[in-house]
C-alpha cells in the first residue's frame, strides 16, 4: 500500500508569515505534525510519502504513485486542498 500525505499550500495570508519567513531563514512555519502522526499510525510495511506543499511541488507523478492520497489542513488552506482533490480526480488516483 502507498499513501501520499499532503499539506496544503497557505495563501499569502497572516497564516502563511511569508514576509516574516526571512527573518528566521525558514521555508515554512507550521509543520504538517497531523499529517506526521497519522503516518507514524500506518502499518509499518505500508509506503509513505509526505508533500509539504508549502516546501515542496506537489507533482502529478507523486499522485500517479499514490495507492491513497490524505490530505490535512485548515480552513485557510481550503482553496489549495480543493485543488488537490480536483487534481486527484483528474488523474483517477
Amino acid at each position: 500500500m502507498k499513501v501520499l500525505l499532503v499539506y496544503p499550500r497557505y495563501p499569502d495570508t497572516f497564516w502563511s508569515f511569508k514576509h516574516a519567513l526571512k527573518f528566521i531563514f525558514k521555508k515554512a512555519t507550521f509543520p504538517p505534525l497531523g499529517l506526521l502522526t497519522v503516518a507514524a499510525m500506518l502499518p509499518e510495511e505500508w509506503e509513505k510519502k509526505l508533500v509539504d506543499m508549502n516546501t515542496t511541488t506537489l507533482t502529478d507523478k507523486d499522485l500517479k504513485w499514490a495507492d491513497y492520497v490524505f490530505l490535512s489542513g485548515m480552513v485557510a488552506q481550503q482553496n489549495s486542498a480543493r485543488e488537490v482533490v480536483d487534481r486527484c480526480r483528474k488523474l483517477g488516483t
